[in-house]
């Protein structure tokens, strides 16, 4: 390996470390979602247990909880994106809070796996520039 090779790898390292830090970030952010979804589930499954007039605790986020009467327990409302929420089914709701659930995990499963692929190629480039730094001392002595 010549100079401008090294310095090229080094380089490809320092990228390969901002990726794998921007991976950390979207996992990061794709839990506290997954986490949302599965307290948004929970709260909807004690609504559906519940009959009209049971008082049942509510998630505000935060890991805090508020009492609440329960007026409906087969209707709900639900994001649909963009700060639009329509009325629908509890069954449906729960439906389409499991396909979210779903679309997450997959979404942190691939996360995982390209920074378990990143930090691969990452250290094989260590590897190799660290042989490549002892090679040089030795030439040098």
């Amino acid at each position: 390996m010549n100079e401008q090779e090294i310095r090229q790898a080094m380089a490809a390292l320092e990228a390969y470390k901002a990726q794998l830090e921007a991976m950390n970030e979207q996992g990061q952010l794709l839990q506290m979602s997954l986490e949302d979804h599965s307290r948004a589930k929970d709260a909807l499954e004690a609504v559906a247990r519940g009959q009209p007039g049971d008082e049942v605790l509510m998630p505000v986020g935060g890991s805090s909880y508020v009492y609440a009467t329960v007026s409906h327990n087969d209707r709900v409302l639900v994001g649909v994106g963009t700060g639009v929420s329509m009325e629908k089914p509890i069954g449906d709701a729960m439906t389409t809070l499991d396909a979210r659930i779903n679309e997450l995990m997959d979404a942190l499963k691939k996360v995982g796996e390209g920074r378990t692929a990143l930090e691969a190629k990452m250290q094989q480039l260590s590897q190799v520039l660290q042989q490549e730094y002892q090679r040089m001392q030795k030439v040098q002595k």
